[in-house]
């Protein structure tokens, strides 16, 4: 078994780096510079800026890499062709630092075709290590004494020239990672957790852009929907469907256009003139301007159109109730907790309820069993399997 760790044992911070200089990358002849640099280097930090704050149809803005001599900011609104890069990333010779690599890995798959041969993710590598703040500002003050702050997160990345300030920033999110990378690496390998974090890494790599296209019944996401009658409902779905138009139209992101909770008062209220939608809750004189003829069209359109048009709101995989699974889960759930207080590590970090609810509906009872499972990992079936089957034993 692994041995403990604590968020409250890490060694004292080291000094902040020292200051150099980037390279600003906007031309091709630059970018096949950089790729020869990183040919020849085994770990480089990468980390990206994205507008979706900002546009309806999202795209990676900026992408910062740093190795331990050199940091480059590379400009793919300029280049658009990034494919020199491709066969460096997909080298499992290479190791890609990154923090909270979700993100940027489906991102850069997504614009750019990149895959990712190897990664370490200091995001897990922290949970994995029990860290209570995982985020690379709570990380580089703690182990660099280094301030950084979140100001330019939701900056207009897509917008040229950068200030030096936002340049700053943008580096910053990779100069420090292969330095921490070393210090995350030793503390899973001294207690014994390195290899959950590699399976852990494998995970993250293989990760997939997931958002569908609008559909109208995109309705049934928002927050609220289900307390409206089905005629409200109508209404909010042919809301929602003009909201999207004009994101589009306007290339910025549907929440900027008006928000659910003004979109849900109007589906209530069912104002059908300016004076009435005037004294919806949350609607601004400019939001009037704008929309006003849009949204009480959309009023109109939904309060003749038949019920029909609805679909039956999305239910999930529900699954029966089975008083045994119950009982098998609540029983793994204890363990779990207890387990996780042991190792100073969170609850659902230990082990994801998916798994827990996977490992009580299956019942194994050998650990190859276990390893059939397709939601237990398998470092976990390592560590934890005959526990748990010790477990489901006496729970009969």
């Amino acid at each position: 078994m692994t041995s403990t760790t604590s968020d409250d044992s890490s060694p004292r911070p080291t000094d902040p780096l020292p200051p150099r200089e980037h390279e600003w990358v906007d031309t091709a002849e630059q970018l096949r510079r950089v790729a020869d640099t990183l040919a020849s280097e085994t770990l480089v930090a990468v980390d990206t800026e994205s507008d979706s704050f900002h546009h309806y149809r999202e795209k990676v803005c900026l992408i910062q890499m740093s190795t331990p001599a050199a940091d480059f900011i590379i400009d793919p609104l300029a280049l658009g062709d990034l494919s020199v890069l491709n066969p460096l990333f997909a080298d499992p010779a290479r190791e890609w630092v990154m923090n909270g690599a979700d993100y940027d890995v489906v991102c850069l798959k997504r614009d750019f075709g990149i895959h990712f041969g190897r990664i370490f993710d200091t995001v897990v590598a922290a949970q994995l290590l029990g860290y209570r703040a995982t985020g690379l500002a709570a990380m580089l003050e703690r182990h660099f004494g280094v301030k950084v702050s979140k100001t330019f997160q939701r900056d207009e990345w897509f917008r040229r020239p950068l200030t030096p300030a936002q340049l700053e920033y943008a580096i910053n999110d990779t100069r420090y990672l292969i330095a921490l990378r070393g210090i995350l690496r030793a503390a899973l390998e001294a207690a014994g957790r390195f290899s959950w974090a590699e399976e852990e890494f494998e995970v993250v790599k293989r990760r997939e852009w997931s958002r569908e296209p609008f559909s109208p019944d995109d309705f049934w996401r928002l927050k609220g929907v289900r307390e409206l009658n089905a005629r409200e409902q109508v209404i909010l779905r042919e809301l929602v469907i003009m909201r999207d138009r004009k994101a589009s139209e306007a290339d910025r992101p549907p929440f900027k256009i008006i928000s659910e909770q003004v979109l849900l008062a109007i589906a209530k209220t069912k104002p059908t003139r300016p004076e009435a939608l005037r004294r919806v809750r949350g609607m601004s004189p400019l939001m009037l301007r704008r929309l006003g003829d849009d949204l009480l069209a959309a009023v109109n359109a939904g309060l003749v159109a038949a019920e029909t048009v609805l679909s039956a709101p999305p239910r999930g995989l529900r699954r029966r109730y089975d008083p045994g699974v119950g009982h098998r889960l609540d029983i793994l759930k204890e363990w779990r907790n207890h387990k996780a207080a042991a190792l100073s590590i969170d609850a659902g970090v230990l082990s994801p309820l998916a798994c827990l609810q996977a490992v009580a509906r299956e019942r194994p009872k050998t650990l190859e069993d276990l390893y059939k499972i397709p939601d237990v990992s398998r470092w976990r079936a390592k560590e934890f399997g005959e526990e748990w089957i010790r477990l489901l034993e006496k729970a009969g």
